[in-house]
């Protein structure tokens, strides 16, 4: 005990003073990014519950408390011992920014809403996207920043005019909600409207903090070099014969999962009577990259053609991990994409 109160006493004091309520919130916010990126307990079910408490409340109440650090006093003292140690604070009038503890719970939940979905806006014309990490990362930042805002304005409050969560009380509330209705009907309805909206409100929140399994997929694409930059377009529409062409091809890994990826590039020849019958396919190069999920990977390769045509499709074939037939084909790929390029003998006869 005598040890423990003294490294309590070496933090610094705006520390120890920080309301109970702010450090829960920076200990969810801990708590959910350690569910979510370490490696054995991102795997158990305990990301659920706090997934749910994040997307849905935690930042939320951060940037209400940081908006309206004063307490409502309107309902009374929290407790006997509250009303002993500070009349005076009961006999002033609240702040005129002050709400009370309903118009917090419903600020906290609409704000959370608006929090994560502009994080998921403004990530989307990022390099990092809209993925689980960025999304997360961006949002405990903002989240703890808030909370710092917080515990710093409250701090600057008299002590009789700082919020503080008043258990006791809404306690109290409840009680009287679940014990006070003057038939047991309507006490069984009371309870039937908490039990519809914590559902309703779980729901939500599972939908948001779980992928479902339908929403395992991988994203392919070919990308070209225009200006510095990589586009999906500006492909070329004709090659010679044994003359490179450089392209970069992309993996988004969404199985979450991680996954070993093969990709099979080739080249086909088609019939060109326009039924896109095979005549005869080429493997050019393959290649392997291992992703964890919500990585992007690319690959600087160079194509080659082998042959010449009218009617070239340059396929680049994906398999998942390590699965890959004796005879790669669109069919039989787990994810795919291919390019139409003419290729004529123009660069054998020019060299």
């Amino acid at each position: 005990m005598t040890v423990s109160g003294t490294l309590w006493k070496l933090l610094p004091r705006s520390v120890r003073e920080t309301p109970a309520d702010l450090v829960a919130v920076v200990g969810v916010i801990v708590a959910t990014n350690v569910a979510v990126f370490a490696p054995i307990v991102r795997e158990t079910a305990v990301r659920i519950p706090l997934g749910l408490a994040f997307v849905l409340f935690v930042p939320g109440y951060a940037l209400v408390a940081a908006l309206f650090p004063e307490a409502d006093d309107s309902a009374g003292p929290d407790s006997a011992t509250d009303a002993a140690e500070g009349r005076d604070r009961f006999r002033t009038e609240s702040p005129p920014t002050a709400i009370g503890g309903p118009e917090r719970a419903v600020l906290s939940l609409g704000s959370s809403v608006a929090i994560v979905t502009l994080a998921g806006l403004a990530l989307n014309y990022t390099p990092w996207g809209v993925r689980l990490g960025p999304v997360l990362l961006a949002v405990s930042g903002a989240a703890v920043g808030a909370t710092a805002i917080a515990a710093a304005r409250r701090r600057e409050l008299p002590p009789r005019n700082r919020f503080r969560v008043p258990y006791r009380r809404w306690i109290a509330a409840s009680r009287t909600v679940l014990r006070g209705p003057d038939s047991r009907a309507d006490a069984a309805l009371n309870v039937l409207l908490v039990v519809t909206v914590l559902f309703a409100v779980g729901g939500v929140g599972y939908s948001v903090a779980t992928p479902s399994g339908g929403e395992r997929f991988s994203e392919v694409a070919v990308l070209t070099e225009d200006d510095g930059e990589l586009v999906t377009g500006d492909y070329p529409s004709t090659i010679g014969l044994n003359e490179s062409q450089e392209l970069v091809f992309e993996i988004d890994n969404d199985e979450r999962r991680p996954v070993d990826y093969t990709v099979v590039v080739a080249q086909q020849n088609l019939d060109g009577d326009g039924n896109e019958t095979v005549v005869e396919q080429r493997e050019l190069t393959r290649f392997e990259a291992q992703l964890n999920h919500g990585q992007t990977w690319r690959y600087s390769h160079n194509i080659t053609p082998a042959a010449t045509g009218d009617a070239v499709r340059f396929v680049w074939l994906v398999y998942l991990d390590g699965d890959v037939p004796a005879n790669p084909s669109l069919e039989n790929a787990d994810y795919s994409t291919y390019l139409w390029i003419d290729v004529d003998d123009g660069a054998v006869s020019s060299a």
